[in-house]
């Protein structure tokens, strides 16, 4: 008998657990967004599908000393290539670049410089490409900043980093983090 209640007592604590973790994420598009990646923090998530079709979910992250804004979406296309390298996701990441440009020109950061591009991992089939910025600020903060962009589920998966510290080696930073956000969004 004592031994039943144990077994019970242990499958209610562990039952409480798993419903507690799930309760914490939250899921688009067959993403799971729990709310910490790493030593990172989800902050804010905002439902742009709601009041723009096809713009799908934003999810923010901090920690670790970076700012994640990842977004997910389809902008109403039917079909998304994951190889990114096809041109579904050639131009959107063009398009994203050419928005970081557009906030340049429109007074918000005062200088934006091309960093690399790289993928990530680096494999012969990557999940993301990814391009690195050095983004002077209007108030003059310099930050790195890097966009990768994969896809999966017909959906973009768009990543944008801004580090609080300048880095080093910010493709191998921005690498890292992107394999542990692919783990934990089951992208």
């Amino acid at each position: 008998m004592r031994g039943l209640r144990t077994l019970l007592a242990t499958a209610a604590l562990i039952s409480f657990a798993i419903t507690a973790q799930a309760q914490d994420a939250v899921s688009y598009y067959g993403f799971s967004f729990p709310s910490q990646i790493g030593a990172m923090e989800r902050k804010n998530v905002t439902d742009f599908e709601k009041t723009n079709p096809g713009v799908g979910y934003g999810i923010s992250y901090v920690g670790d000393g970076a700012f994640v804004d990842i977004f997910v979406y389809d902008l109403g296309k039917r079909s998304i290539s994951w190889d990114v390298f096809h041109a579904d996701q050639r131009e959107e990441l063009e398009a994203s670049i050419r928005a970081i440009y557009r906030t340049k020109e429109a007074g918000r950061y005062r200088d934006v410089k091309d960093g690399e591009e790289f993928e990530s991992p680096a494999v012969k089939n990557p999940f993301f490409r990814c391009k690195a910025f050095v983004i002077e600020h209007a108030n003059g903060l310099v930050r790195d900043s890097v966009i990768c962009l994969g896809a999966q589920n017909n959906k973009f998966f768009k990543a944008r980093i801004t580090y609080a510290e300048r880095q080093s080696n910010v493709a191998e930073r921005s690498d890292k983090l992107m394999r542990e956000i692919s783990r934990a969004t089951k992208f």
